[in-house]
């Protein structure tokens, strides 16, 4: 961690589990081979100093991810007392972004974070008052889109709304402790399209479904390559697969519920017509009514990675009582540690598997889950107990943090 002395050129905004948001986003920088990260964390933010080639592959990876909001680059970082330098270093890079627009009109917005109501006010009538002056100078016309006064910041909703992707800037200020940073968005996630998606899936089952955004990191944390082969042995309605297929992978997926199976080819089939028939993702992928405890008979090729949620134990709209939830937990163990064991036949050395598993929460005390490291001894499997960068404990639980029936994640290696 540094102080905020240190000349950070580069944010992220985290998600709602700011834990798989830094998961995803130690994948990436591990994926491109950086080697060093000097970083400093604030509220939902992470500020990083990132090289200029280094920052143009961080951008190429932002449309894979599925667990960030926004990125943006700093180009101002200063003591608060030292507004003056302030107000010259906005009027300057206000003056340079309306020069290149060739629009007449155009749109600000103003995330302004601070723990302090009033220094949040100041700031943002100083940057207000240069944007006006300096579109007044050039006669261009802007409109300072308000915000929610409890966010101060445009959701991704509203920015997309807006259409700021084309038509604006977002500049963001943030106040730590005596130091200010002002910066600009150059990405927020898009979340239009995941709604395009998943109105677009033909078939939906709600006891088999995942959502799009969790199925894009886990595939993003399992680092296979684009070229390599992905396998989910509990596939569901097939959303692993298909953020598999979009990043270019060949896919199989697995279930023995013949509901399942024909949800999966549907929703496939749908998402591949989509595609040129000179591009041939019907050859990419495959899907087997089968049961995954023997998979080594219907499996006979190298999978380069292994993205599943499997089953969780019977649907409870409760917790049943501390001795029933511990023999749910050890029937699952047992079914885990069968599937596991044939799947680690067809993995490749160093491949990685993405195990969901369940956990009941009885209080703060009592939790009652699979046991990941009877897993890993019967399996001859590795857990994955720490990301690269960041210092994420793992597992980490991908649910709601106070939910009573809960999920965890597991990365093993062979």
């Amino acid at each position: 961690m540094l102080s905020m002395n240190s000349q950070m050129n580069t944010f992220v905004k985290l998600g709602s589990n700011r834990n798989l948001s830094k998961l995803e986003l130690s994948t990436i920088f591990e994926k491109n081979s950086l080697e060093n990260l000097e970083f400093r964390e604030w509220k939902d933010y992470l500020f990083f100093v990132l090289n200029k080639d280094y920052q143009k592959k961080f951008l190429d990876n932002l449309n894979k991810t599925g667990s960030l909001v926004k990125v943006g680059s700093i180009f101002f970082s200063d003591d608060l007392s030292n507004l003056d330098k302030l107000r010259e270093s906005t009027r300057r890079v206000i003056e340079r972004e309306l020069r290149e627009k060739t629009h007449r009109k155009i749109k600000f917005s103003l995330n302004v974070q601070s723990s302090s109501i009033d220094d949040k006010k100041r700031i943002s009538r100083i940057i207000r008052h240069e944007i006006r002056q300096v579109a007044k100078l050039r006669h261009i016309e802007v409109k300072i889109i308000p915000t929610k006064k409890d966010s101060m910041e445009l959701s991704p909703f509203q920015y997309y709304k807006e259409n700021l992707q084309k038509r604006g800037k977002e500049i963001n200020c943030l106040i730590i402790k005596s130091k200010i940073m002002l910066g600009f968005t150059t990405w927020v996630t898009n979340p239009f399209k995941d709604i395009k998606q998943d109105e677009e899936r033909l078939v939906r089952l709600f006891t088999h479904g995942m959502s799009i955004k969790l199925a894009r990191s886990l595939v993003n944390i399992s680092n296979i390559s684009p070229n390599g082969t992905l396998l989910d042995p509990f596939c569901g309605t097939g959303t692993i697969l298909i953020e598999g297929l979009k990043q270019g992978m060949k896919v199989i997926g697995v279930d023995k519920d013949a509901k399942c199976v024909r949800a999966s080819k549907t929703n496939l089939n749908h998402f591949t017509s989509s595609f040129p028939s000179k591009m041939k993702i019907k050859e990419k992928w495959n899907i087997h009514l089968h049961d995954s405890r023997y998979l080594n008979n219907i499996i006979k090729e190298k999978i380069d990675g292994i993205i599943t949620e499997p089953y969780l134990g019977p649907f409870l709209n409760e917790l049943p009582p501390v001795n029933q939830g511990t023999e749910i937990m050890k029937d699952l163990e047992k079914l885990y540690i069968q599937v596991l064991k044939g799947s680690k036949n067809h993995l490749r050395e160093n491949g990685r598997i993405l195990f969901i598993i369940p956990v009941y929460r009885y209080s703060s005390e009592l939790t009652i889950s699979p046991d990941s490291d009877i897993i890993c001894e019967k399996t001859s499997l590795e857990l994955v107990k720490e990301s690269k960068f960041f210092g994420i404990k793992l597992p980490i639980e991908i649910g709601r943090k106070h939910n009573i029936i809960n999920r965890k994640l597991l990365i093993l290696e062979k």
